[in-house]
């Protein structure tokens, strides 16, 4: 009964995980720390048809519906983020408990999204943390400064920052999704935020 076939899910390649848990590039060797790797497929993000679909299973289980401007809110917010879509699902189904006889609306969406944010749910805080890497750093500053023109030395970790799901896969240059702009810029300005003494009006 010893398992024959493993699959481990991550933000990283294994090869990364070793080294940064302390190997060093000569040591690193193969990608696999048991010489055992297959490969290191990504997700790819949802389109909104498949979004729809996934939905429906709730639809189909419950009697629940989504409307339309839900499933194309979700899917602007989330751009098909495959965690980012069963969140946004499961804080409107699970913990906001919108009743079944309530048909799931866009208001809906947009109050989901705003909890996950506030909550910074596991997903959210393991994408911030990697904004301390320099490699990060380097790509997004620019970004959030407005400066798209971050030149040739930061391709591999243009390359690697999308690997991450920070980035979108298409150009032009952009954070992946609306809730990951918005996460970064609120926990990059939270210091500054937490100490301004000024009346917001």
């Amino acid at each position: 009964n010893f398992p024959w076939s493993v699959i481990l899910c991550g933000m990283r390649d294994v090869r990364d995980y070793k080294l940064a848990s302390g190997g060093s590039p000569p040591r690193i060797g193969s990608s696999s720390p048991f010489n055992i790797k297959v490969e290191s497929p990504l997700l790819l993000d949802f389109s909104l048809d498949q979004v729809r679909e996934l939905y429906g299973q709730h639809t189909a289980e419950t009697g629940q519906p989504f409307t339309e401007e839900a499933l194309v809110r979700a899917f602007e917010l989330s751009a098909g983020q495959p965690w980012l879509v069963n969140a946004i699902a499961r804080e409107i189904v699970d913990k906001m408990k919108v009743p079944t006889a309530e048909p799931i609306t866009a208001a809906h969406v947009d109050q989901a999204k705003e909890r996950l944010i506030l909550a910074r749910a596991t997903h959210l805080d393991s994408l911030l943390a990697r904004l301390r890497e320099p490699r990060v750093r380097h790509v997004l500053e620019p970004l959030i400064a407005g400066d798209g023109t971050l030149g040739d030395d930061l391709d591999e970790d243009v390359a690697y920052t999308r690997d991450l799901g920070l980035l979108a896969r298409k150009n032009p240059l952009r954070v992946a999704n609306p809730i990951y702009r918005e996460v970064i810029v609120r926990v990059l300005a939270s210091a500054v935020e937490e100490s301004v003494t000024d009346d917001p009006k």
